[in-house]
């Protein structure tokens, strides 16, 4: 679970408290509510004599925000399942206005990777500079990599999101994603999409710096540098071929690199199957007549990583719509709609149903 501290909060992190039409509350968007339906609905179904011609096995874990070990061993002892309905996934967008716009099946996510960039040097007195430095060299490194921009890339997954998605856009973006859902080359359509954080991970592999260290002393020239470089990779694409390609970039042999990724593991997507969105639009099409329902591909990492590495075709699936403005998941006062939980109840019913009849 995600760390947080009552001080900073308008209310108790850790008490659940209804107030204005919210549930707030660590975990109330990700992802305990979530979870609380799905249990809720199992039991309601239990309750009412539900006999699944297929076997429905509730799999909790905890530590999916960290190294995911329990994540891991609970997908192993699964493999043989027909899929994981992943309820840490998908979901649906409310527009500013409260109105549901979409629902998207998470049939996709991309690979978490950290490299190590660490230049090292015998240093020496801050007061006879030399034209070698650790820091410097590594910087040097650092922005010819903030600078670069993987190949675009496509999928069919991604496709499908953008052709779904562009009708509801302004028209600038709705058009480079037309454009680029029918040619992943479109310069234009690229230079449109890339620049908006909320599109950049759709379009390809991404690479940050998200932290760096350097020097020993304020009056000593440095002995070493470091920086983590964050990428999120496009399924599909190997971990060895983006370090690969970033030492390319940095053009430094004094630059050493390393894969230091932990709790991760590389999938390619899950298939799109007739019978899960089959299942999926009934469901919808029960608690939110009309809207559409396409698939997506996460930028972050679930669980579904596992389920995917021994077989399994992993799917997000949850009910929950949000506000873009409403979503304060790992932040402050996150806050669910309360409206969803009803509806959420009949839309798991009507999913599990239709897969175990």
């Amino acid at each position: 679970m995600v760390e947080a501290k009552p001080a900073d909060w308008q209310r108790d992190p850790f008490v659940p408290v209804v107030e204005n039409g919210y549930l707030y509350g660590r975990g109330a968007t990700d992802m305990k509510l979530d979870a609380a339906l799905a249990i809720a609905t199992l039991l309601d179904m239990k309750k009412a004599g539900y006999a699944p011609k297929r076997g429905i096995v509730l799999a909790l874990s905890g530590d999916e925000e960290t190294m995911m070990k329990t994540s891991s061993l609970i997908a192993d002892q699964l493999k043989n399942a027909e899929m994981a309905l992943n309820i840490d996934g998908g979901g649906g967008l409310y527009a500013e206005n409260g109105k549901a716009e979409y629902f998207t099946i998470g049939a996709a996510e991309k690979t978490y990777a950290d490299f190590q960039l660490e230049v090292t040097n015998p240093g020496g007195h801050s007061s006879a500079p030399r034209k070698v430095n650790a820091i410097n060299e590594l910087s040097a490194a650092l922005v010819k990599i903030g600078n670069y921009r993987f190949t675009p890339q496509l999928s069919p997954i991604t496709k499908g999101y953008f052709e779904g998605v562009a009708p509801r856009q302004p028209p600038e973006i709705g058009a480079a994603m037309r454009a680029f859902a029918a040619n992943p080359k479109d310069q234009k359509a690229i230079e449109t999409l890339a620049p908006n954080p909320g599109y950049v991970g759709q379009i390809g592999t991404t690479c940050v710096t998200t932290m760096v260290s350097g020097g020993h002393a304020l009056n000593a020239l440095p002995q070493r540098a470091t920086a983590n470089i964050n990428c999120r990779i496009f399924p599909g694409v190997k971990p060895a071929a983006v370090l690969a390609e970033l030492e390319k970039v940095a053009a430094d042999p004094g630059v050493k690199f390393s894969d230091v990724t932990e709790g991760s593991n590389p999938t390619d997507a899950s298939p799109l199957r007739a019978d899960l969105t089959g299942a999926v639009k009934t469901a919808m099409g029960k608690i939110r007549p009309g809207v559409p329902v396409f698939p997506s591909m996460s930028a972050g990492a679930s669980d579904s990583m596992w389920y995917r590495s021994v077989g399994v075709p992993s799917y997000g699936v949850s009910p929950t719509f949000i506000k873009q403005s409403d979503d304060f998941s790992h932040g402050l006062n996150e806050r669910t709609p309360i409206d969803n939980i009803p509806l959420a109840i009949t839309y798991y019913r009507s999913l599990l149903t239709d897969l175990t009849r």
